[in-house]
């Protein structure tokens, strides 16, 4: 009966297939992982596609990135066309940046602005993790210092308030946060990193930057309700950010930005005023509720979980792969000592009919041709040449 016997490349559960597996759920957690992108669409209205404002935008995607890069600051703003098609911009890295990873967070910014705010004339990008913001308008946006297009981040983490009396995270976090706007309108590129150290209670880590073409009177001004907003929509939590074309904070339990802390502070204020219900209004974006598990914490469980579900899968096709092999291997033994056998059975018949005929050894027929000479060739047959030769 004739058999077919799986090679490698036929089993379902090959070892390339589980190399793949791994790389394939990797994949998958880069779109969970990346930074979070918040867009602020304005309501100035739309532009059409192959339009000379979007012609425009383009251009700036190209230029602005550059500019802001290449100067000290990183921090640049330009104009871009005439009216009705006329573009203002603002670019501005992280004070704790670098020229390389500006320009190529603002690259990804215009794109993600003309994604996420569709031909919108007005946008504004943040992010969580990329050190860069970027606004673009076909208002002159640049010819004031007001703050728009504010939004407030809250953490998705268990808040600190479960662990540290209501009260006093208040206090905590006004002393925080008014230093380091201090700190900032006091710094020749109004940009500030501290550092909250209290005896028994959690570090805070804290950032805030203005743009730099505000004077420090204005970038207090821009920061100052910043402490405000948070205790009305953060307080207590561990974490979370305040976001504005001219000014921006955040703040975490752990040490978030790069390089020294530059403002270290231990003494903690005496008082903290009360909220102001009449500040402008802002975007809040939503978190989950206390005692849920947080977006991040999905992230960490599915980073954590995949490789070894991976791994897992590797090993299992491994076995499979190794068990079918070797059943394999084992069939072609079986059939190959089957073949013997019917050799073995082929030759006994044979010699069962000695009677009928003889059999010779190959040296014999050799010398009875004489080493198949010339001299005995009889001719050419349809098996091959024949031979005469004296066997007695």
């Amino acid at each position: 009966m004739a058999m077919r016997f799986l090679s490698a490349v036929d089993l379902p559960c090959h070892p390339c297939m589980a190399m793949v597996i791994l790389p394939l759920l990797l994949l998958l957690l880069v779109p969970l992982t990346a930074a979070q992108t918040w867009p602020a669409c304005g309501e100035s209205g739309n532009y059409k596609s192959n339009s000379t404002y979007e012609a425009n935008l383009e251009l700036l995607s190209t230029t602005l990135p550059k500019k802001a890069a290449s100067s000290t600051n990183l921090f640049a703003t330009d104009t871009v066309g005439i009216v009705p098609n006329v573009i203002f911009a603002l670019a501005l890295c992280r004070g704790d940046s670098n020229a390389s990873a500006c320009e190529g967070c603002l690259v990804t910014a215009f794109q993600d602005g003309q994604e996420h705010c569709a031909n919108n004339k007005d946008a504004a990008v943040y992010y969580d993790s990329n050190p860069c913001m970027l606004r673009f308008s076909n208002q002159n946006f640049l010819a004031t210092n007001v703050n728009d297009n504010i939004l407030v981040v809250p953490s998705m983490e268990m808040p600190l308030i479960t662990w540290t009396r209501a009260d006093f995270s208040r206090i905590l976090f006004f002393t925080l946060l008014n230093s380091t706007a201090e700190s900032a309108a006091d710094s020749p590129r109004w940009f500030t990193t501290s550092r909250l150290d209290i005896s028994s209670f959690p570090t805070l880590y804290c950032l805030m930057q203005c743009t730099p073409d505000l004077t420090a009177d204005d970038c207090m001004a821009c920061l100052q309700p910043y402490s405000q907003y948070t205790l009305k929509y953060m307080d207590g939590q561990k974490g979370g950010q305040i976001l504005g074309t001219r000014c921006s904070m955040r703040y975490e339990i752990y040490p978030f930005f790069q390089g020294e802390t530059m403002l270290r502070i231990s003494n903690l204020a005496s008082e903290v005023p009360a909220i102001n219900n009449t500040l402008p209004p802002v975007t809040v974006y939503p978190h989950l509720p206390v005692g849920r598990n947080s977006r991040r914490k999905v992230l960490r469980i599915i980073a954590i979980a995949a490789p070894l579900l991976s791994i897992f899968l590797c090993f299992i096709c491994c076995i499979v792969w190794m068990t079918r092999r070797r059943k394999g291997t084992d069939i072609l033994h079986d059939q190959a000592a089957m073949n013997r056998l019917e050799e073995d059975a082929f030759v006994s018949r044979l010699e069962d009919k000695s009677l009928e005929f003889t059999l010779f050894e190959f040296s014999e027929i050799l010398h009875a041709t004489h080493n198949f000479s010339k001299e005995n060739l009889l001719g050419q047959g349809g098996f091959g040449p024949v031979y005469k030769g004296n066997c007695s």
